[in-house]
């Protein structure tokens, strides 16, 4: 199929009148010639229809505004439109780095097996000053896809997903694309997982290509932890429902181990987070209850007890 452009980057947005400006031309700073910009307003109660206005008309920018129905289905939307060969889901308050799609392209053209790429994103605070590099997590080039899916759902989310340019493969028919509008926070994930199972391999680049603002806001855990937890477990059991004959098979052994783990970093939240005893020992107990011999939770179980005789 001929595309009309190379990328589409797709961009929710709610609430962004502060952030989606600087978003929006970090995506047309880009020295990438062929780059098309579809946004999204998803119901925004603030002035980001005004920010987003001064940059059109645009030949390259595709605006809609649809009534609120949460970033998952605002993405999927995106998608519909797009009118891209490689796709990137660009949120409103991050920032994509200079030379960032040349060099992920000619990624993805060199390697037809590899199914996305990603990189590590610097975290800014407020005042735009990176204050931390997260990523690095297997050294740059291509990683086998199985694999991939194994550490992404044994031990959690791990890539920033606004620096993912992938192609569009693996995506279902019909209105949802992006996977199931009823996940609010950790439909990224899902997707991913999805996408490992679909391709041979996938490729992890060695310096960032994005820039995350991070803060109180800005984080997926916080204020939106009981959701969080939720759609995770809940996309835990799809995965062992979705694949339990795929490559790799989500075994139940696979399955414990990855809700046993997903239970030990609600605990590691909740008692150090939150201060909270009663709801960490409950997720201590999932923990031991799905994966009895998960050495990571004694290990806590140690580290916790030494630091309270410590401070006694």
């Amino acid at each position: 199929m001929s595309w009309e452009y190379r990328v589409s980057f797709l961009m929710p947005v709610y609430g962004g009148e502060d952030y989606v400006a600087d978003a929006i031309e970090s995506v047309l700073e880009q020295s990438f010639d062929s780059v098309e910009l579809v946004i999204v307003n998803d119901g925004s109660p603030d002035d980001s229809e005004a920010v987003i206005e001064q940059y059109l008309p645009h030949q390259d920018i595709t605006y809609v505004s649809q009534e609120n129905r949460g970033v998952t289905a605002a993405t999927s939307t995106a998608i519909t439109l797009a009118n891209g060969e490689y796709l990137g889901v660009h949120p409103q308050d991050d920032q994509s780095l200079p030379g960032r799609l040349k060099r992920q392209v000619e990624i993805l053209d060199e390697h037809p097996d590899v199914g996305l790429v990603y990189s590590p994103a610097e975290f800014v605070d407020l005042q735009g000053e990176v204050f931390t590099t997260w990523g690095d997590w297997q050294g740059p080039g291509k990683i086998d896809a199985s694999e991939f899916f194994t550490d992404l759902y044994v031990d959690g989310m791990s890539i920033a997903s606004p620096s993912v340019l992938f192609r569009r493969d693996h995506l279902p028919e019909g209105p949802h694309p992006w996977g199931d509008p009823d996940l609010r926070v950790v439909s990224d994930w899902e997707h991913w997982l999805d996408a490992a199972q679909h391709y041979d391999a996938v490729y992890e680049m060695d310096a960032p290509v994005v820039r995350m603002l991070r803060d109180d806001e800005h984080a997926n855990l916080g204020r939106r932890s009981d959701i969080v937890f939720a759609e995770e477990k809940t996309v835990l059991r799809r995965m062992r429902w979705r694949y339990p004959n795929g490559d790799p098979p989500v075994t139940r052994r696979r399955y414990a181990r990855a809700m046993s783990n997903h239970s030990l970093r609600e605990l590691r939240f909740r008692l150090y987070d939150q201060g909270d005893f009663v709801a960490g020992a409950r997720a201590g107990l999932r923990t031991a209850l799905y994966n009895p011999l998960n050495v990571d939770l004694y290990r806590e179980f140690a580290s916790a007890t030494g630091s309270m005789l410590r401070g006694r």
